[in-house]
Parts: C-alpha cells; structure tokens; sequence
C-alpha cells in the first residue's frame, strides 16, 4: 500500500544561485498578498465564466482588459481565444509593430496558466459559483489568475528585465482539457515572435494543503483519445435475422480491446484504457444503424502506445468484419507523456524555496492523468509541479473534475510570487 503523503517526510528545494536569491529577494509574497483582495476578486469573476476547449472568448476578452490596465503588450492566437503577452526587453518591440525577434527579446521564458473549464453543473455552493453548467472544476481559473498577478509583479521590474536583456512570455492557453489548446497555439506561431528557451507551469491540486508542491518526471501520462464508429443495418427488434446490429458488434469491440491489456501488454507497465462512452440506439425495440465507442489510451511508454495504437485499429476492423458492421477509426486527441528537464525542473525548485521557504517538496508527482502542457515540454525544456490549494475544512475536499470541487484563495498570492520568482531566477542565472 502506498504511504498517505502525511506518512511522507518532505524534502527541501535545492538551494537557488546566489544571483537568483538576489534577484527573486525575500518580498515577493508580501507584494501579492498586498493585492491578494483583487487576486481573488479576478478568480471570482473568471469562475463566473467558465468556457470550454478553444472557444473562450468571454475569459480571453477579460484577460485582455486586465493585461491592457496594465499596459502588457499581448496578441492572440487560436481564433481570439489564446492571449499571449510580453513583459521585459521585447515588449516595446511587440508594442511598436507586433513583432518581436529573440535578438530584442534576449533571455527569454515562457509561464504558461491554462484557462478553459469543465461541462460539469456546478455544485460547490461557493457564493461565486458558475451558473451556465459549465464549471472550473479543475482550477484553471486559479492558474489564470496565478498568472495575472505574475504578469502584474513583473511588469513593475521591467526595467529590470530590459537592463538583463530578457523578457517573459505569458502564455494564457485555452484548450488544455480537450488536449487541443496547445497544439492549435504552436500551430499559431506560440513558440515564435520570440522563441522561449525554457517553459514553466503549475496545476493547483484541491486535495492537497497550502504550500505542498509535488514534482517528479514522467508526470503525466501521454494520451490517444480515440471515436469507433460501427455502422449497421437498422430495423425492427422482432426481426434481428434481417438487420444487422451494430451494438453487439460493439460489446465484441468493448471486450476484445479490454483483452489487449490483460494478453498483450506487461503487468509491470503502466497502461490504462477505458472506453467511457458506448452509444446506441434510442428504444428498446429498435436495432440501431450506427453505435459509437469513444475511450481512451493512457502511458509512459511511447513505444508500447504506438503498438497499441496499430493495434486497436486492428482489432477494431477485425471484430467489425466479423458482425458485418463496417467502422471508422478516428483520432480525438494524441498528446505524449508529459517529460520535463532534469535541469530546469531543479532550477525551478530553487526558485520557488526561494520564495516559499516553508513550502514542502516531494517527488511524487508521477499520475495516469494527462496535460496537453507535454507539446510545449517536448518542444522546449520545461518544468511543472503541482501545488496545494485545497480549503481549510477537509470535508470539503473533493477531487478535481467533481461538481463540489473547491479552491482555496489564499493560494492565487502564493501561485503569482511562485511564477514571478521562478522567471526572475532563470533569467539571473542567464544573463
């Protein structure tokens, strides 16, 4: 049985450079509590509008407005609804004709909060609760926020960021709970006009306490999101010889897929897949033309997944030439593992004991949950940890993605000091 993380003894960061010590300073978390009523005043108003994939444009409008006041040059990607901005050396370049090339931005890092929600009806009886059935039940508006107040903090160090010749992408991305936010932004130009040297983010965890920050690599799992369409012949129940009915070829799909896991993959690997939807028909004495299968493949080995994948497609046309029900195979989503850099995830570490010495660290963060954060990562050297924002009851902390999910405020100061310092140590160690 593995140990409750209050049976775990947590570790200390690593000690940061004495370039960064100095650059990050000892002030960061008293300057966001200083603001932390209009952190969580931003939260609220995010969380009363929740958007799904990439279509934000409500969060993207207020993101803009916030960056705007404070005078952030951004533009934006994927249709409106990615807003990325720049503080530091490149910023008056972007601000001047919308271009900025890394010979004017220098040093240059990427913080990234994602900002899209969940279709959950909301049921956290928080006096800001969302209304619309759509819900931030993942805390993705505690990320935008964490990030808004960075943004905030470094704006008012820009000159020092022009004097070390660097500059701070702030990414703000849709689309990461349809695994489809990031793909579309870098098809978009996000890892250009500059180009990042390095990519940093956290995820709020809302079962765990203030100040816990768990890292590890691999993270995440990678995902194959999949959709089996099996078409038939409809007809009349009582008359199944002159049909031919989808959904029998489907439970055939459903078990031969279950057996490529427990025949053909090692006990010892990590491997999940589960079809979580399995449509057909709309009355009892119907057979249907068509059943639906949609699931999805989750795991650390590349190798094993692509096998897999070949294999399903195999499996699939197999057992539908069988029942006569001819299937489409299409692809929802294929993000990889979420693998960061040794390097840059201890220099990150660093700099946030830097900031949150009383932070507790451990190197656990190794989950079958999957972030689409691992197309950023695999393009550039990043890091990314989890970090606590659970509320004082424990009788409310539920997990992510459920409808009574809560958030505490008191983490979005801690989140904003986090980014800003972990920006302002690289970019002192990269001068």
């Amino acid at each position: 049985m593995a140990p409750a993380l209050s049976d775990l003894q947590p570790q200390s960061a690593p000690k940061a450079t004495a370039a960064a010590q100095t650059a990050i300073g000892d002030g960061l978390v008293a300057e966001a509590q200083a603001f932390a009523d209009e952190l969580a005043a931003w939260r609220h108003d995010l969380h009363q509008m929740p958007e799904l994939g990439n279509s934000l444009p409500q969060t993207s409008a207020y993101i803009q407005a916030r960056l705007t006041e404070m005078d952030i040059p951004f533009a934006t990607l994927v249709d409106g609804s990615c807003v990325v901005g720049l503080v530091g050396a490149g910023a008056a370049a972007a601000q001047d004709n919308g271009v900025c090339t890394n010979e004017q931005a220098g040093t240059v890092i990427m913080l990234r909060g994602d900002m899209d929600a969940l279709p959950v009806a909301e049921e956290s009886g928080e006096p800001f609760a969302s209304t619309n059935g759509c819900m931030h039940a993942c805390g993705h508006d505690m990320h935008a926020t964490a990030l808004l107040g960075a943004a905030r903090m470094l704006k008012a160090r820009e000159a020092e960021l022009v004097d070390a010749n660097a500059t701070v992408k702030l990414l703000f991305q849709p689309g990461e709970e349809t695994f489809e936010g990031a793909r579309a932004a870098i098809a978009d130009g996000l890892l250009q006009n500059p180009r990042p040297q390095v990519a940093f983010a956290m995820h709020v965890n809302s079962q765990s306490p203030l100040g816990l920050v768990l890292y590890g690599s691999p993270a995440l799992s990678g995902v194959y999101g999949f959709r089996i369409t099996l078409q038939g012949k409809g007809g009349h129940g009582s008359s199944p010889e002159i049909c031919i009915d989808p959904i029998t070829a489907g439970v055939h799909v459903h078990l031969a897929l279950q057996e490529l896991i427990s025949r053909e993959v090692p006990a010892a690997k990590e491997i999940a897949l589960t079809v979580g939807k399995f449509a057909g028909g709309q009355a009892a004495n119907v057979i249907p033309d068509t059943c639906v299968l949609e699931g999805t493949l989750r795991g650390f080995d590349v190798e094993l997944m692509e096998h897999l994948k070949t294999r399903i497609a195999e499996v699939v046309k197999g057992v539908a030439t069988t029942y006569r029900t001819p299937a489409t195979l299409e692809t929802l989503s294929d993000v990889p593992p979420l693998v960061l850099d040794d390097d840059m995830t201890q220099a990150s570490l660093g700099y946030v004991g830097a900031v949150l010495p009383k932070a507790a660290f451990l190197p656990l963060f190794h989950a079958m949950a999957s972030e689409d954060f691992a197309l950023i990562s695999s393009e550039i050297p990043s890091a990314y940890f989890t970090v606590g924002a659970a509320v004082t009851d424990t009788d409310e902390h539920f997990a992510q993605h459920h409808p009574k999910a809560r958030f505490s405020d008191a983490e979005l100061p801690l989140g904003a000091a986090a980014y800003t310092a972990v920006a302002l140590g690289y970019i002192a160690d990269h001068r």
